[in-house]
């Protein structure tokens, strides 16, 4: 089968996926050449005439890309018509814009959005188009951010509530004198909740989207929960050699350890400042003894200097 005879087939099968809905569909898809148009934004045409053909179509396909044609007729070097093509340049460089990640709803109303600044340049009213390019653009943005956040919230929801679970657990084996409540496996447990809520309420702050997919999304959100967990190992270890949370000295293990694990896990610098502050603490330490063996050799050598 030749490309050409592939290509009449694949049409073939398009539009019997696609069939028109009524006549007025079936008549501008023939005129325009037989197109197969999912939405339909703006069309002006005569189907009275057939020769020479006229009018213009702006359309969103079946793949959610949008199209048109234009059968009118310009005069050379016309300045209208070459001020429209820039126009519809800029409109096509921002529906470049990748979309494939988003529902199919919330493509094709971007795709409407832009679709009217096709018929603003279409009919030569060119200074709205750059606000609807805006417009299109905030839109956009939007919607990634909250496809971002759904996919990140959406992907570590699990490792939450099997906490959430395990600790209920435990503390039922605990009333039923099954178990004694250990406060590191708890300090571990609000870690984990502790990261969580610190993913919910920062999350959807960030100018993010979500084109990376879910795996990735996935893979950064439980790392994020993982170094949670590992700083509340941090503070809890840090409570006891009596390093951090004065406040907490002489408390219940338990509950000093669910509280620093999750202030840990839920505050990114509260660790890495405890560390800075020890390292900076030790560094002054070596340079003060360094500092006063100095001192101590300088003074020796001017009194062997005066004794001589």
């Amino acid at each position: 089968m030749s490309i050409k005879d592939r290509s009449k087939q694949n049409k073939e099968e398009i539009q019997r996926l696609y069939p028109p809905r009524d006549l007025d569909q079936e008549y501008y898809r023939h005129y325009f050449g037989d197109i197969t148009d999912k939405y339909l934004i703006a069309v002006d045409y005569d189907n009275n005439k057939q020769s020479p053909k006229t009018g213009y179509i702006v359309y969103i396909d079946i793949d959610n890309d949008l199209d048109y044609a234009d059968y009118r007729e310009y005069a050379d070097n016309d300045p209208v018509h070459k001020e429209m093509l820039r126009h519809i340049a800029n409109l096509q460089l921002a529906e470049a814009v990748p979309t494939k990640h988003l529902d199919d709803n919330v493509q094709i109303e971007f795709k409407r959005i832009l679709g009217a600044g096709y018929v603003h340049a279409l009919n030569g009213n060119f200074d709205d188009i750059p606000d609807i390019i805006k417009c299109a653009n905030d839109y956009l943005k939007k919607r990634n951010r909250e496809k971002s956040r759904y996919l990140f919230l959406g992907s570590g929801i699990l490792a939450p509530i099997i906490a959430a679970l395990a600790a209920l657990t435990f503390y039922i084996l605990h009333q039923l004198n099954i178990m004694e409540l250990n406060p590191w496996y708890f300090g571990l447990i609000f870690g984990i909740l502790g990261s969580y809520v610190s993913i919910w309420s920062r999350y959807g702050r960030g100018n993010r989207s979500g084109m990376g997919g879910r795996w990735l999304h996935v893979l950064e959100c439980y790392s994020r929960i993982f170094i949670g967990m590992v700083f509340g190992v941090i503070a809890m270890v840090a409570i006891k050699c009596e390093l951090i949370l004065p406040t907490l000295r002489g408390r219940e293990t338990l509950y000093a350890f669910i509280l620093a694990s999750f202030i840990a896990s839920f505050s990114e610098r509260f660790i890495p400042s405890i560390i800075e502050k020890l390292t900076n603490e030790d560094n002054n330490e070596k340079s003060s003894a360094a500092y006063d063996s100095t001192d101590e050799k300088t003074s020796s050598d001017n009194s062997e200097s005066r004794n001589d």
